[in-house]
């Protein structure tokens, strides 16, 4: 059984990428290696065209300017197939932008201009219109590239209506443990996961203990990504008692990291949406994951699930 009626809210940009033999240090200037790249992005409309490319039916909203960026990026969600009705155009604010700088190990460091994306919730009418969406939804993903009432109001409705919630806790944010109890699947990082937790995450153990804690807090389910070195999965068993699981990572040589995290969130929820038990989940998302940082882009690189599977099986 296939993912049915996702719902993303979240950010869309327009990524301008350059390559550099090094991430800058502060005052110094570098010449690029190459041109000027613009590539669709943001964290929501990643996930979204991830887990379109994984199988799923998806449904976006957000918003996105009267101008050219905004133009793109909505082509770019109906060359996915992804609805695109509770998508914004804004006659006031830009697009989101986001400027990435690509070391040659696939490092990036990133800074987002947030446009229309802040805008996200602000329009009463639209708001009704995502929470009409959100009733018949199979599950909401949710990121914080979008203002945070924004997100916590949606959290709420979610819960109220039985609507599971997958939070990608990026960026970083202070969220309180009453909101957090009523995220179903939250995705963060090693930073994100030590700035949440006051704990330091460094090796695979640290991500078993600080997913435990995380846990305890009331929410059913807590992934933490450790980039090369896969991810760590804290859950409940039939039984009720917690469980950990961790996936390594498959090895591949980094082209681009941009856009890892979405494209594991984004397989991760097509998984659990079908019914996939944890691990089985967590392996495909790490995969998927692996496949997109081998290929250049945020969007343009993320793997089909025919891919995905295909390395699933064979472990690399």
């Amino acid at each position: 059984m296939q993912a049915k009626n996702i719902l993303v809210v979240g950010s869309l940009n327009m990524d301008q990428v350059v390559r550099v033999p090094h991430i800058p240090h502060m005052g110094e200037t570098l010449l690029a290696e190459n041109s000027l790249k613009f590539v669709p992005g943001g964290k929501g409309a990643n996930q979204a065209v991830a887990m379109a490319r994984m199988g799923a039916s998806v449904t976006m909203a957000g918003r996105v300017g009267i101008d050219s960026f905004g133009d793109r990026l909505l082509d770019a969600m109906h060359t996915e197939g992804i609805d695109t009705q509770l998508i914004v155009r804004d006659k006031e604010e830009n697009t989101g932008t986001a400027f990435i700088f690509l070391s040659h190990e696939g490092d990036n460091a990133i800074v987002v201009a947030g446009g229309t994306n802040m805008m996200v919730g602000e329009d009463e009418a639209h708001m009704q219109q995502i929470h009409a969406a959100l009733a018949s939804a199979q599950a909401l993903v949710l990121q914080l590239e979008i203002p945070l009432e924004t997100v916590t109001s949606l959290i709420e409705k979610a819960d109220t209506l039985g609507v599971p919630v997958t939070l990608n806790l990026a960026p970083a944010q202070a969220l309180s443990r009453d909101l957090l109890r009523k995220v179903t699947v939250l995705v963060l990082n090693e930073t994100e996961a030590t700035q949440l937790s006051g704990q330091q995450v460094h090796s695979v153990e640290d991500a078993r203990i600080v997913a435990t804690i995380l846990h305890g807090y009331g929410i059913q389910t807590v992934v933490i990504t450790l980039g090369a070195r896969g991810a760590m999965l804290v859950t409940r068993d039939a039984t009720g008692q917690s469980r950990c699981i961790y996936q390594a990572s498959p090895k591949v040589q980094p082209v681009d990291t941009t856009a890892a995290g979405d494209c594991f969130v984004g397989a991760l929820t097509v998984a659990l949406s079908e019914g996939k038990r944890a691990e089985d989940a967590l392996r495909f998302a790490v995969y998927a994951a692996s496949l997109k940082i081998a290929r250049f882009g945020a969007q343009s690189g993320i793997p089909y699930r025919e891919e995905v599977l295909a390395s699933y099986h064979s472990g690399h």
